[in-house]
C-alpha cells in the first residue's frame, strides 16, 4: 500500500492498487478453504480470533 502511495503517477498507484485487489480477492477466499480442509475446526477458532488483514487487538 506504500508504494502506491509513494508513486508520483496516480495512474500508476491505482492500476497497481486495482491490480493487488484483484488478485487478493482471487487468491485469498482458495488459500482459507485450503487451510479449512487441512486444519478444519482449528483454523476456524483461529480466524474468528484473528483479523484478516488488520489484526484483531481486542476479543
Amino acid at each position: 500500500m506504500a508504494q502506491v502511495l509513494l508513486l508520483q503517477n496516480w495512474l500508476c498507484g491505482l492500476s497497481y492498487l486495482l491490480a493487488f485487489l484483484s488478485m487478493y480477492l482471487v487468491r485469498v477466499p482458495q488459500e482459507e478453504q485450503m487451510m479449512i480442509d487441512t486444519f478444519g475446526e482449528q483454523y476456524q477458532e483461529y480466524a474468528t480470533r484473528t483479523g484478516r488483514v488488520i489484526p484483531k487487538f481486542w476479543q
